[in-house]
């Protein structure tokens, strides 16, 4: 398969995992989060770290008592999912240098724009802050493409000064 054909593939893939999410219920979404963050604080604590490292405490449901949340981890994945799809986007473009850039970041947050108007339909809320959330992995996304860019770059500019001499 060609490089563009299966960056196109992982590309709609990622958008499946994305909106998929965000259709499901509130309910099946917070259970999601609170297993992986069980999973994880269980890790941490077989690693010797806090057995509560990523326990989140916020008052979720207004009592004004904060309780045990994974908001620190749904938070983590919104970042998460939008760099990876961001990187798939820059890889893809065919365009180059800062347009690039600009255009990977701008897709990776209307995505996450249309992430939460997906989130309505689904009684699960949609909140501005989780787009500039999205839109920070989206950044994070073009950052980490731009350093392997540049990494790249340099060690074929070593192999090329070595391969004179």
């Amino acid at each position: 398969m060609k490089r563009k054909t299966i960056l196109t593939i992982l590309l709609i893939l990622s958008l499946c995992f994305i909106w998929g999410n965000s259709m499901l219920s509130r309910g099946l979404s917070a259970w999601i989060s609170d297993t992986l963050m069980e999973r994880l604080n269980q890790t941490a604590g077989a690693l010797g770290l806090r057995d509560d490292l990523f326990t989140s405490m916020r008052d979720e449901d207004g009592d004004g008592v904060p309780e045990p949340s994974s908001h620190f981890i749904r938070k983590a994945a919104h970042v998460t999912e939008f760099a990876v799809f961001t990187a798939l986007l820059w890889l893809r473009l065919e365009t180059g240098g800062r347009r690039r850039d600009l255009l990977a970041f701008s897709g990776g947050t209307a995505v996450g724009g249309m992430d939460e108007i997906i989130q309505l339909f689904s009684h699960r809320g949609s909140q501005l802050k989780d787009v500039g959330i999205d839109a920070a992995g989206a950044a994070l996304g073009v950052a980490l493409c731009l350093l392997g860019a540049w990494w790249l770059a340099r060690r074929r500019s070593r192999r090329e000064a070595s391969a004179k001499e």
